[in-house]
């Protein structure tokens, strides 16, 4: 028997269903039970074990360490532990922090269990002294960063130096001479600097340094050595574009640079406050934000793309590891609290600028997602090797992590339909997308479900993409050795109920599976195939399943199932498709119908004929408008569950029909 061929959609990947349909429309008793019925067919789907991969669209904010409205210096865990202006944080991949504890004149450490230690300096005793943990001393300590090796480098903004700690805690100074301000180029303690702010390291060692009141960005290489590629001493209060020190900067403040060498600063002054970009090569461009804009009277807080976009006071700089920029939009300088968007934004690599937390002008320090989180000028401003947002909440004191929020997407996936012989086998399909294998559990079932003419003894093959095929039949036996799988079946916590039925578990890579549920002996009757994630945490997804086969009337309905989730995520958009006359088949059904049913069988939403939905334009615009204007189509955003589809016949006939389901998260 030949596999069905099976197409997706490369942006709009889902479930896709082909059956014959039944003759009747409409919400019968019976109907309802049918769905009913799919749902329990669906088994322990619905029983919590449905553990898909999630896909994130938000980040939930709470605070890591400190506590709002409480300045003090005591290390502790939580917010047992005090800060007293928080200005930058750093974080190295295995998810340890880095503070610097401004008007303490420390640097602080946050493990990954919120235990708050001091690495170098003592609170309350500013200095300049190179040494060991308390022995060193700082002077308003700015921006920080960490490299590969575990090394920190503080901008030593009241000093006017830039220091480095090693993982031992040993503080030396790399550059500039401490209480001497200038601007010369040179090596070590040659060098001269003016407040600088940010500091930002590559992975070939090299630091990169906003020298805020000499209004450039410097370099300091492996060897000591600080140049200034660009910007111009004593030109402040500018914003042009240019290469080197044509380049003009208004006040330079945070720094952040990408895997290919390009800087990314935030450009922020009195009534100016963009971000700008370093290439590789020195020119200097306006990323995002519009110049001498600011303290116009608006809020400076527009999201949009590059100059349409607004910032009031964009302070510190992250980056992601698909270039996504994260900026600290503090609002005013630490002495005018009240005032500015404190806020956290991301710019994407096309320069597009939303609002990730935060809502612009509201001071707080509230937990939460989106605008309902707040926070009181954050300034500080880390990505995590996880993903995670950190942000030194500098006006609560406080460090807060932005945990990703899991965005809804299909998880477990379910066909029932009655299975004939040959070419109207219960035929299923699926795909695996991502870039790594998934382990999955595939299911043939008949005799426990609960329905007259349920197939008493199912097999199962399933057709992998270079053309092997593995089989079972009775799901205690492993058919390719002979040898019991009943406790690697049993292991995953949903083995079939009836010795009669099938199942496969395997760790499939990427691409295009088919499974074929057949009788035995040439036994025909009511079948179900399934599909469960058992890998929710593999950055692979499980994205379709397709089903063809035979369909009566009666017990013998098509029913598809699927389910969106984890529970505790937004809402998924889908797309499901109802189509039949564009099928190449001559018994393809000609006006198909689509029903929507949620997990207690009630009619969520129903079409006839695509271009009557409600999402018409929107259906057209992702370029999933089926091909025949008789055919049907739904868009609608899903809440977490179990949701059936119903594919039906308008005018009591029958014929082979596709339904497709497209998530488009």
């Amino acid at each position: 028997m030949k596999p069905p061929v099976m197409s997706l959609e490369p942006e709009a990947v889902g479930i896709s269903i082909r059956i014959a349909a039944p003759r009747k429309r409409g919400v019968s008793p019976f109907f309802r039970r049918a769905v009913l019925g799919a749902l329990c067919g669906m088994g322990v789907m619905l029983g919590g074990v449905a553990r898909g991969q999630s896909y994130y669209e938000s980040y939930y904010f709470s605070t890591r360490a400190g506590l709002a409205g409480s300045s003090g210096s005591a290390d502790g865990v939580g917010s047992a532990a005090r800060f007293d202006l928080p200005v930058s944080v750093a974080a190295d991949g295995a998810g340890t922090l880095y503070v610097t504890d401004t008007l303490n004149h420390t640097i602080r450490k946050i493990s990954s269990g919120g235990v708050v230690t001091t690495v170098a300096g003592v609170a309350g005793s500013p200095g300049s002294e190179d040494g060991t943990g308390n022995a060193a001393r700082f002077y308003s300590p700015n921006g920080v960063a960490v490299d590969s090796s575990g090394n920190l480098y503080v901008a030593d903004t009241g000093n006017h130096t830039i220091r480095k700690i090693t993982s031992g805690g040993v503080v030396t100074t790399v550059a500039g001479l401490a209480g001497v301000e200038g601007s010369d180029d040179g090596i070590g303690s040659a060098a001269r600097f003016r407040s600088p702010q940010g500091v930002a390291v590559d992975s070939a060692g090299n630091l990169y340094i906003t020298d805020r009141r000499n209004c450039t960005i410097r370099k300091i290489d492996s060897s000591g050595a600080v140049t200034t590629p660009v910007g111009s001493i004593n030109q402040c209060g500018l914003s042009v574009d240019g290469t080197g020190n044509a380049a003009r900067f208004y006040s330079p403040f945070g720094v952040a640079v990408d895997s290919a060498g390009n800087l990314y600063v935030s450009d922020s002054g009195s009534d100016s406050s963009t971000i700008r970009k370093v290439s590789s090569g020195a020119v200097v461009t306006t990323f995002a934000g519009l110049a001498y804009t600011r303290g116009n009277g608006s809020c400076n807080c527009a999201d949009g793309t590059g100059s349409a976009a607004r910032f009031n006071a964009a302070s510190h700089l992250a980056l992601d590891s698909a270039g996504n920029l994260y900026v600290a939009d503090a609002g005013a300088n630490v002495g005018h609290l009240p005032y500015g968007n404190h806020t956290i934004r991301k710019v994407t690599s096309g320069g597009t600028v939303t609002t990730v937390a935060g809502l612009a002008g509201s001071i707080g320090s509230a937990d939460g997602t989106g605008s309902t989180a707040r926070f009181n000028v954050p300034y500080g401003m880390a990505v995590g090797s996880l993903g995670d947002l950190y942000v030194a909440d500098s006006g609560n004191n406080t460090i807060r992590v932005g945990s990703v929020v899991p965005r809804a997407q299909t998880q477990n996936l379910s066909t029932r339909l009655r299975a004939l012989a040959g070419d109207n086998a219960l035929i299923g399909g699926f795909i695996i997308t991502g870039g790594v294998p998934k382990r999955v559990m595939i299911r043939a079932i008949g005799p426990s479900i609960p329905l007259s003419g349920a197939m008493a003894d199912p097999v199962l093959q399933l057709h992998q993409p270079g053309g092997s095929i593995v089989s079972n039949d009775n799901w205690k036996i492993d058919d390719q050795t002979g040898q019991s799988q009943e406790a690697v079946i049993r292991g995953t916590g949903i083995p079939p109920s009836d010795d009669l039925e099938s199942a496969l578990v395997a760790t499939l890579p990427p691409g295009a599976y088919t499974a074929i549920v057949s009788g035995r002996g040439g036994g025909q009757g009511v079948a179900l195939v399934e599909v469960y994630d058992l890998e929710g945490t593999a950055p692979s997804k499980l994205a379709n399943i397709s089903t063809r086969g035979f369909v009566d009337q009666g017990d013998n309905v098509m029913i598809g199932g699927f389910i969106i989730g984890p529970a505790e995520t937004g809402s998924n958009r889908v797309v499901i498709r109802g189509i039949g006359p564009t099928l190449p088949f001559s018994s393809a059904l000609q006006d198909p119908a689509l029903g929507l049913y949620d997990g207690n069988g009630t009619l969520v939403v129903s079409n006839d004929n695509w271009g009557n939905a409600a999402y018409a334009a929107d259906i057209q615009a992702l370029g999933l408008a089926p091909g025949d204007s008789r055919e049907s189509a739904l868009l609608r955003p899903l809440s977490p569950g179990a949701y059936t589809t119903i594919l039906s016949a308008v005018g009591g006939t029958t014929g082979v029909g596709l339904i497709e389901v497209y998530n488009l998260q």
